[in-house]
């Protein structure tokens, strides 16, 4: 189906020029853009609400459609003694809104802090009583909504009440009346106007202990029957804190409740962190380096501030579904109550507008984006090409009563980075699945019916909320060793995997792998270190074993056990201690390093558990342990390795080396193999597949399985023709496609006419985010990819094209692009470990029209570039064939392969002021 578009990015392409059957809009606004996802608000000051800052106002009139009031509504401006109030700045602030069609939002009328001194005491100084204060609290609420009662469609109506461990703020209300005043105080206002919209308000949302408390006080009032409609999520941010994650499970949190969000007061301070609270009465004293920039952002920080703000506001379009409402705290940076606080002369950046009242970069990504239109891409391996010697994939092989299914195998199974399997039988059906690290979608799943031909059915984690893997997470980290299992008790299939770097273990579970839909994570924190694996019984019990610390101090470098642990599958939990069944390996007086990787078997009634050990480097090997119980004692079989690669001699004909991360199946018939991960290294360990998926019978002596005697070696067959495959459709992205980390939203739509459109991200392939690129793995040596593309870039630094992509140091981009003179031509760049060491370009006749582009792998000696103007036009090369060896894994380290796809990067820097 045709994707819907919810990305801040592609609404502007979408709205502006990236859908030629639309009309063209000029100079779009902010409200325009994200207007039917939520509210855009913003915080007047005096100034603006009565119209005499002029060019404020023309910012507001032109990009926001809801206003909050800034100060005018607080105690001590418009109540500032019992007798009296002072409604002049509010009513101006009301008329403002009403006179330009605003959404108005009062602001606040319970806080603690710039609070008129004799609200809670009387003339002496003393606390008043409970009832004095509820009857001032009843007589200032009912007085201030009653006035604009029908005018102003929501009220801030307690402020920051919830200290960060969840416990009630110890304020004047709290002291004299304790928790009830807050019930009161939404009972007067509902009161006051029983249409209007009741929010509570708080800053340090992200917070565990302050959103724990505020998700029970909000319960609490609506048991109570009163109305909360939203909770506003007060967004004062540093370049720091909050994190991604936090924020999101805040959001997430907060909607359980039932209540509506609202991201109440967005600023991001751009100055070291002092004070994460916005509580003003706190001081801090004065000190030079707490203003640091004085004139102007350095930028380095600038690229960071803004990078940041753009993840959040992804981050509220991603949730727009309960979030109804953003309101930036101020109009331009000049605006900001940052500025000279908590120390005077202190001079920030947090606003969506700088001092001269022009759009930060992320917010001119948002209004004015790059767009690249690329018509096609695809991938291809030309058989005929391909010189590898077409031999058994090992020795012996011919003699293996399996030869039916043996003869038909082509290793890798799964060629391309596609690490770590794990296998499962249910019927005639076989599952595999595997490693994804820090890409997105996670986990991608395979079906076969006769281990010979496999399908890509997609992905198992292919939901955002299944995986966010955000910011910073390295491209060698992520998801980590996955095993799929299936319960017969239950019926459901389960996989579980380790998010390494972000969030630990977890598992998900399906009643059908073909359909994709798969459970959102449940997390297992009391399950430690990596790689855990299921054992679904036959007496039904489940167990987990993982790999995880020795029960001691770690004796030597690399010293790990096998843990186990007991699952109860009816709550989809663990239950009981935890148990180190393996410590070390098979001879721990080895010093055997890195046992991981486990899987537990129950076969005619034996528990086999299989491990890989020796790190997965050349010494890299498959271990195997049997037992009575699952518990243990687990003793090692007396053949061991049953796999492995190690010492054989470098110059054999087409190795496969790094050989482990095992797993078992019975066919149907009863006969056994074995999954496992390999590398295709083309010279001196280098490789730029990764780990690859390859298959072997398994032979059983003395009692033991045995997927390969030790000495004998593994070849690998080339009889892989591939494609032409493409990496979308009009119907939508390949099953093999994915995005480098998880897109908070999507950063392409694809057309009737299968044109896909990319919108330049800011973001670029080493700033370790989520750059606008979609890609698959290479997965041979010898390879073919080509695209059209029509790109018009504006400024220097826009770039759109192909890419191969090993991580955040290692990659080669080719493209179009502006050159020094700001004149359009193609740019080719190889980057390896962070460092420019490959460049070449050619010049464009123009900037605008469709090129065709096209890499080339040669038995991974080179890739070459080049480029067409026509598709039966002749290929011009484009520099020098770039070295496969700078984005190899030797050079880049970490465990993955090489994506190929498309991207596009655009320059939307400013001056901030």
């Amino acid at each position: 189906m045709k994707l819907k578009n919810i990305a801040l990015s592609v609404c502007t392409a979408a709205l502006i020029a990236c859908n030629s059957d639309k009309p063209t809009v000029a100079d779009p606004t902010l409200k325009d853009i994200i207007g039917d996802k939520f509210l855009v608000g913003v915080a007047l000051n005096s100034e603006q609400a009565a119209g005499r800052d002029t060019s404020a106002v023309r910012i507001v009139q032109r990009h926001f459609n809801s206003i909050v009031a800034e100060n005018c509504m607080k105690s001590e401006v418009i109540h500032p003694e019992e007798d009296r109030y002072d409604f002049t700045l509010a009513d101006e602030f009301v008329k403002f809104g009403e006179e330009n069609g605003m959404t108005i939002i009062g602001h606040c009328l319970i806080w603690h802090s710039q609070l008129s001194p004799w609200f809670c005491v009387d003339n002496e100084g003393r606390n008043v009583s409970p009832e004095v204060l509820k009857q001032r609290m009843k007589d200032h609420i009912h007085t201030i909504v009653g006035r604009y009662k029908g005018r102003i469609k929501g009220w801030d109506v307690v402020n920051e009440a919830i200290e960060g461990d969840g416990s009630y703020r110890q304020s004047k209300f709290y002291e004299i009346l304790g928790e009830e005043y807050i019930p009161l105080a939404f009972q007067f206002a509902h009161e006051a106007d029983p249409d209007a919209e009741l929010y509570y308000n708080d800053y340090g949302m992200h917070a565990p202990g302050r959103r724990d408390g505020v998700v029970r006080m909000v319960r609490s009032l609506k048991e109570k029957g009163l109305r909360v409609d939203a909770i506003g999520m007060q967004g004062h941010m540093g370049l720091d804190y909050p994190s991604i994650d936090d924020y999101e499970t805040s959001i997430l949190a907060f909607a359980a409740t039932g209540a509506k969000i609202m991201i109440t007061e967005w600023d991001m301070s751009a100055l070291p962190t002092l004070n994460r609270g916005a509580n003003i009465a706190d001081k801090v004293a004065f000190e030079k380096a707490l203003n640091p920039y004085p004139e102007s952002l350095p930028d380095s920080i600038s690229r960071l501030w803004n990078a940041r703000m753009k993840s959040f506001m992804e981050l509220f379009i991603k949730h727009s579904d309960v979030i109804t409402r953003v309101t930036a705290w101020g109009v331009s940076d000049g605006d900001s109550w940052k500025n000279g606080w908590p120390v005077a002369g202190r001079r920030d950046y947090p606003l969506l507008f700088d001092r001269s009242y022009q759009p930060k970069p992320f917010l001119k990504e948002i209004l004015e984006p790059r767009v690249a239109k690329f018509y096609e891409f695809s991938y291809s391996v030309d058989n005929s090409q391909l010189t590898i010697d077409n031999s058994m994939q090992r020795d012996g092989a011919a003699n293996c009563q399996l030869s039916t299914v043996n003869c038909q195998l082509q290793n890798p199974v799964l060629p391309g980075c596609y690490p770590d399997p794990s296998i499962c039988r249910v019927g005639n059906d076989y599952y595999v699945v595997n490693s994804s690290f820090a890409f997105f979608p996670g986990v991608p799943i395979w079906h076969s019916t006769d281990l010979t031909n496999w399908e890509q059915l997609g992905y198992v984690l292919n939901r955002p909320s299944q995986l966010p893997m955000y910011d910073g997470l390295r491209i060698s980290g992520g998801i980590y060793a996955p095993d799929i299992k299936y319960n017969p008790h239950n019926g459901l299939f389960y996989m579980i995997t380790t998010a390494v770097d972000g969030g630990g273990n977890f598992f998900v579970t399906t009643d059908d792998p073909k359909k994709c839909n798969w459970s959102d994570p449940i997390f297992l924190p009391e399950v430690g270190g990596i790689d855990p694996g299921f054992l679904f019984d036959e007496d039904g019990k489940a167990y987990i074993v993982n790999n995880d610390a020795p029960a001691g101090k770690p004796e030597y470098s690399g010293h790990r056990a096998i843990w186990i642990r007991e699952f109860d599958w009816k709550n989809g939990c663990t239950v009981g201690k935890q148990k180190m069944i393996i410590d070390g390996g098979v001879d721990k007086s080895q010093h055997p390093v890195w046992i991981e990787g486990p899987h537990l078997y129950r076969i005619n009634g034996t528990y086999y558990l299989m491990a890989a050990e020796g790190g997965t480097g050349p010494d890299h090997s498959e271990v195997i342990f049997t037992a009575d119980t699952p518990f243990g004692p687990f003793k090692p079989c007396a053949i061991n390795p049953i796999l492995t690669q190690r010492g054989l001699p470098d110059g054999r004909p087409n190795p496969v080396t790094c050989v482990g991360h095992a797993d078992l199946v019975q066919t149907p018939g009863g006969d056994w193999y074995a999954v496992f991960l390999g590398v295709r290294p083309y010279k001196g360990g280098h490789d730029v597949m990764g780990r690859e998926t390859f298959l072997l019978p398994v032979t059983w002596k003395e009692d033991q399985p045995v997927i390969l005697p030790e000495g004998e070696t593994i070849t690998y067959t080339a009889n892989h023709p591939y494609g032409p495959a493409p990496l979308w459709t009009a119907e939508g992205l390949a099953k093999e496609a994915f995005f480098i980390r998880t897109p908070l939203v999507p950063c392409y739509e694809i057309g009737s006419k299968g044109q896909l459109t990319l919108t330049a991200s800011s973001s670029d392939l080493n700033d370790k985010r989520q750059p606008a690129a979609i890609g698959r793995w290479i997965n041979n040596w010898t390879f073919t990819a080509q695209t059209a593309l029509d790109f018009t870039p504006r400024e220097q630094g826009d770039f759109a094209g192909i890419t191969c992509f090993h991580d955040d140091y290692c990659y080669i981009r080719f493209g179009k692009t502006l050159d020094k003179e700001g004149k359009p031509a193609l740019s080719l760049e190889a980057y390896s470990r962070g460092k420019l060491c490959n460049q070449a370009s050619t010049p464009l006749p123009k900037a605008d029209g469709k090129l065709y582009l096209k890499v080339e792998g040669n038995d991974a000696v080179n890739y070459t570039f080049s480029y067409a103007t026509n598709p039966k036009g002749e290929w011009t090369q484009v520099g020098e064939p770039v070295s496969a060896d700078l984005i190899s894994t030797q050079t880049a380290g970490g465990f993955t392969g090489t994506m190929v796809g498309i991207y596009a990067t655009g320059n939307y820097e400013n001056t901030n002021n």
